[in-house]
């Protein structure tokens, strides 16, 4: 009729359902667009590598603190033979983990942060990786300066690294322990930044560390 054909309504319904606008009255109807871009994921190697020195530090410290904690002899000796296999798995999984670094490309999933804050972000992994062989090898020195023969996991015969001495043994027992508050304080710091990146910047640095498979996250937009 006068020329103009009348939609019907699933022919509305489609054209909303496209997220298009429609002047209706002389109001102009805002719609949204629902995409999807993929939760990009590091390699799962890495993910695993990541994670498996975080629950072997985890257990570790906590073997200690409930070795301080209990007075029955053979179970503090249980305790600090966890804490030492623990230790020197750590040091295995480090090694690997530099290997895979420097073998593999990882994607930067920050690409604008400044360079300061990059070189920043760069010092502390170096320094988190320094501590991380540190710690271990300073624990076995340790124990070796105890006259203590290692074994890793039971099987394997580990090198004494030093003679028996307790006065050197004393002092890297000294060692030992300010090691791990240095390294503990970095790891607050690499838990902060990770979280800014999540919750500030709201990146893909944490999630792309996060176990479980890469997926399709949706995004709302608006469009006129």
């Amino acid at each position: 009729m006068l020329g103009v054909r009348l939609r019907t309504a699933p022919q509305l319904r489609t054209r909303r359902a496209a997220g298009t606008s429609h002047v209706w009255h002389g109001r102009v109807e805002r719609r949204t667009h629902s995409t999807a871009q993929v939760r990009p994921k590091h390699p799962t190697l890495i993910v695993a590598l990541h994670w498996g020195t975080v629950i072997a530090i985890l257990v570790s410290v906590g073997a200690m603190f409930l070795r301080d904690a209990i007075e029955n002899t053979a179970g503090r000796q249980i305790l600090l033979q966890v804490h030492r296999q623990l230790g020197l798995a750590v040091l295995i999984v480090v090694g690997l983990r530099v290997l895979v670094r420097l073998t593999k490309s990882l994607t930067d999933h920050s690409p604008e942060i400044s360079t300061m804050m990059r070189l920043a972000a760069l010092g502390a992994h170096v320094l988190l990786y320094v501590l991380l062989v540190a710690l271990p090898v300073v624990g076995w020195t340790l124990t070796s300066a105890h006259g203590i023969s290692l074994n890793l996991f039971g099987v394997i015969h580990l090198p004494q690294l030093v003679a028996a001495d307790s006065e050197l043994a004393d002092t890297l027992s000294d060692y030992h322990v300010w090691l791990s508050w240095v390294l503990l304080a970095l790891v607050v710091m690499h838990v902060g930044a990770a979280l800014w990146h999540h919750f500030v910047r709201r990146d893909a640095v944490l999630g792309a560390m996060l176990p479980g498979r890469s997926g399709m996250v949706p995004r709302r937009r608006a469009t006129d």
